[in-house]
This record gives structure tokens, sequence and C-alpha cells, in this order.
């Protein structure tokens, strides 16, 4: 798992190493389905909607309201945008830059 660094905005922007904040352009979605196979090989669908005025996550879960993963993070490392290598590495940076308010973005 990895943590990006997002101000805490009713539309995050993300912190870069530096401590700066960057507003980085990214392709959202409303929903989301999620496909899943049970113990008996039946397929269930979950729908997970996004938060009202919150490009970002679903309402539970913290689900990362992408269009594709894989875009996003390349668009994220071109704007100098990097993820921590955990909660607790995202914490202490945040601590050393004293940045006093933020929030974490998990991206599995």
């Amino acid at each position: 798992m990895r943590y990006y660094l997002i101000t805490t905005h009713q539309r995050p922007k993300f912190y870069r190493a530096s401590g700066s904040v960057v507003e980085v352009e990214l392709s959202y979605v409303d929903k989301k389905e999620i496909r899943t196979l049970n113990a008996n090989g039946e397929l269930s669908i979950q729908t997970i909607e996004g938060c009202r005025g919150n490009d970002l996550l679903s309402d539970k879960g913290g689900t990362w309201m992408i269009c594709n993963m894989d875009d996003a993070i390349a668009t994220l490392e071109k704007a100098a945008v990097y993820p921590f290598e955990s909660k607790e590495a995202a914490r202490q940076h945040a601590k050393q830059l004293e940045i006093a308010s933020f929030k974490y973005l998990l991206v599995p």
C-alpha cells in the first residue's frame, strides 16, 4: 500500500515532497463497479458511488474514484507528486515539514 498526502479541502490538492501544494487535473468517475467471485465461483458486483462535492473519494471505504489508476499515478509523477511507502512515513514527513492539516489517500 502507498499513501499520498492531500489537503483537507472539499476538492483536495496533493502535497509534493517539498511540502508545496499542487492541484493536478485527473479524470474521476461518479461510480465504480467492483467485480469479485465468491468461493462458489459466483460473480458479485458492488457499486461504489462518489461523495457529493468530492471528486476524490467514495462515501464508504475511501475508494479513490479515479477513472484509470495507472494514468492517474503517471500524471501525479509528472507533477512531482509521489506516494509514501507507508502511512507512518507520510505522517513523519508531514510532521518534519510542519504541515498541520492533511489527509491520507491510500493507493493499493
